[in-house]
């Protein structure tokens, strides 16, 4: 009796729904519902008022008034039985969203940052709702985050992705023209940048599938104490900046190169241009891409198991009978999705077509002159930006759904011993001088680049100074290199914690939660490694260049695109950390009623911390390395590393940017070697305790 009149007494808790709905008034009070070109700061007063929505009545006071509709409930959350009641609040939360995205365009006019706190609010009732459906076991902040993962894909994946092909089907005028794309596609000189593209991909990747499985079968098979060469020149590439390696090869076997010049007087070479074109571009994007292709291979040689080798020699087959039907075969899967990967990477890559390129024009450099070029037009670009992507995603889509479906186990749960079998002896002379061929290429290529940065000018004179460094950085914070290094770092290390935790986010959701459309959203986001970084800064730049995003010219769409290029890093490391963590931490610790973010934040982290450091190192090296799609997207108020040595390649200025990348090289190396260290103590450390226990 007295239990029920305190329960009684008890004030009841007011509905979180009116809370949220309290936010929607007071962002429109402090921020501005409309887009200001040159900020708060550089307004006039009457684009003030107008931002803010004071001017006069305009549709923005229907974001205001909509939601008010949600207000008609009772004061207390209604019962989980209002099955009805719930549905209609998360879908006209819903309803509201798509209204001011839609409502915004028609008008084209930007949103301002008031629609943040508003769909923020609306995203949180929308949550509210389906926890109160006991949709995903009614965790408010599963659903929270589910949603916000399908909000931030559909606005920075598949809004730019459609946004892309809008232009094909336009004229300068706007005006809508069907067929206009084939006008584009008519001309004899793209047709020939088409199949000139396609021609260098598909021999880029053979060069590097070829070259990768040499590398990842000497350092697996082969070597012993030399392993950690064929590791080094592994990483070097992937460290170092668009266009070094281009101006690398270009020291060595361009005009005047120490190569060219050997050729000339020892054999009598007349053609001293004989690099620029589809052979130069092809020995640069070959050293780039090669070490994609190691790691891949590198990690599936490892996972065949030696004891199919041993019953093969068993059997009485010799050691090449072995090699070919029973080594190779296993591999096919990785061979085919190096050699796929290797293939998207080629059709997106800007900067060594551009450094080695001459006359032979292919797609990604094609694309950047229409849109950086003197006569600008989006509608060849576009055009072109929609058959390289297509290609990609069915590159993408064949690697994704065949080879992933099939299955290559030779490691079952069966106990079984085996010893690692040696490889036919010609074989292995074959790969070790191979490689001996690939490692005094590579020192002679990161030897001149080094060697090259501190020469007053390669070919002419080999005198050894320090002024391409002063160039850079003896000028002040405010000139030379400082201001795009010191943003580079800046956006770079916003973009990779963002990139590892958002990544970390998706792979928990896709690896421990169960509703429909997980695998869509799985696939939707590695869509990112296929859509190649020409066609995703063109994207950008068509998607949020107009109503109702207003992003481009600013430091934000430089760093979302770092993060969206990248996170699929992030989720990869995430889906393989959790997927060594048995899932019976979880239901322990949601049994013990922790809810989903106590358990990642205080069991899940800890755990995943050498997932998440390599997520998170791998991601700030990318960010800093990338340019295909950044080039698109930097001004002078927002620039970058890449860009600045691009400038000064077309500017002639090998030895500056080649200084630059150098110490970029360094700087990276460092990072990498530093990570590599703390993550080893780590491991040694907690080894050493279970040791101990």
């Amino acid at each position: 009796m007295s239990h029920s009149l305190a329960s009684a007494q008890r004030p009841q808790a007011l509905d979180a729904i009116f809370l949220w709905l309290a936010v929607i008034p007071l962002s429109f009070a402090l921020l501005p519902a409309w887009s200001l070109d040159y900020g708060l700061f550089g307004a006039t007063r009457e684009e003030v008022l107008h931002a803010y929505g004071w001017s006069g009545i305009n549709i923005s006071l229907l974001w205001l008034l909509l939601p008010c509709a949600l207000l008609l409930r009772p004061r207390t959350p209604a019962s989980r039985k209002q099955r009805g009641r719930h549905l209609f609040d998360a879908g006209y939360a819903l309803f509201c969203m798509l209204f001011m995205l839609l409502s915004a365009t028609v008008v084209q006019q930007g949103m301002g940052y008031a629609t943040i706190g508003i769909f923020i609010a609306l995203g949180a009732i929308m949550t509210l709702a389906m926890a109160r459906l006991e949709w995903l076991g009614g965790d408010r902040f599963v659903i929270g985050s589910l949603i916000t993962i399908i909000v931030l894909i559909g606005i920075f994946i598949l809004y730019p992705s459609i946004a892309i092909f809008i232009p094909m089907f336009t004229n300068s005028a706007g005006e809508f023209v069907p067929l206009g794309f084939m006008t584009v596609l008519g001309q004899s000189h793209i047709l020939r940048v088409i199949w000139n593209s396609f021609l260098l991909a598909m021999a880029v990747g053979f060069g590097c599938t070829f070259f990768g499985l040499v590398l990842a079968i000497y350092t697996s098979r082969i070597a012993k104490r030399t392993a950690i060469v064929g590791r080094v020149f592994s990483i070097l590439p992937i460290v170092t900046p668009p266009f070094i390696v281009g101006l690398g090869v270009t020291l060595m076997m361009g005009r005047s190169g120490y190569v060219t010049e050997l050729m000339v007087s020892w054999f009598g070479l007349t053609n001293t241009n004989w690099l620029y074109g589809f052979t130069g571009i092809w020995i640069a994007q070959v050293l780039a891409f090669t070490p994609m292709a190691f790691m891949i291979l590198d990690g599936a040689i490892k996972s065949i198991h030696p004891s199919l080798e041993e019953a093969s020699y068993t059997l009485r087959a010799n050691r090449y009978q072995t090699f070919n039907r029973i080594f190779l075969p296993l591999l096919k899967p990785a061979l085919a999705n190096a050699f796929l990967i290797v293939i998207v990477q080629s059709l997106a890559d800007f900067s060594n077509p551009l450094v080695l390129g001459g006359n032979f024009d292919v797609l990604a450099t094609q694309i950047y002159f229409y849109i950086t070029g003197a006569q600008l037009d989006y509608q060849a670009a576009s055009t072109l930006g929609v058959i390289l992507l297509v290609f990609s995603l069915v590159v993408f889509c064949i690697q994704y759904l065949w080879i992933g479906k099939r299955s290559y186990v030779t490691i079952s749960g069966k106990f079984s011993r085996g010893d690692v079998q040696p490889l036919p002896r010609l074989m292995v002379w074959g790969v070790t001088a191979i490689l001996i061929v690939w490692v005094a290429f590579n020192g002679l290529l990161y030897g001149s680049i080094f060697y090259g940065s501190f020469t007053v000018n390669w070919g002419v004179d080999y005198t050894l100074t320090l002024q391409n460094f002063i160039t850079l950085f003896g000028q002040g914070f405010s000139d030379g290199a400082w201001p795009s290094l010191l943003d580079t770092l800046l956006y770079a290390g916003i973009a990779a914690p963002i990139t590892a935790l958002f990544g970390l986010l998706i792979a928990y959701i896709v690896v421990r939660q169960q509703f429909r459309g997980k695998k869509t959203i799985e696939f939707t986001t590695m869509l990112c490694f296929a859509v190649p970084g020409t066609v995703a800064g063109i994207s950008y730049i068509l998607a949020f260049n107009s109503a109702p995003i207003y992003l481009t010219g600013t430091a934000a769409i430089v760093i979302i695109s770092m993060v969206m290029r990248n996170v699929p890093v992030g989720i990869r490391a995430g889906i393989a950390g959790l997927g060594q963590l048995d899932k019976s931490l979880d239901e322990a610790s949601l049994s013990l009623r922790a809810g989903a973010m106590r358990t990642i934040v205080y069991i899940l982290l800890p755990l995943l911390r050498p997932a998440i450091l390599s997520a998170l190192i791998y991601s700030f090296v990318r960010a800093i390395t990338t340019v295909s799609a950044i080039v698109f997207l930097v001004t002078p108020d927002t620039r970058v590393a890449t860009a600045y040595i691009l400038n000064r390649v077309e500017d002639g200025e090998y030895g500056v940017a080649i200084a630059y990348g150098s110490i970029l090289i360094v700087v990276m190396l460092a990072i990498i070697f530093l990570f590599d260290y703390l993550v080893g103590e780590s491991r040694t450390a907690r080894s050493k305790a279970k040791n101990a226990q």
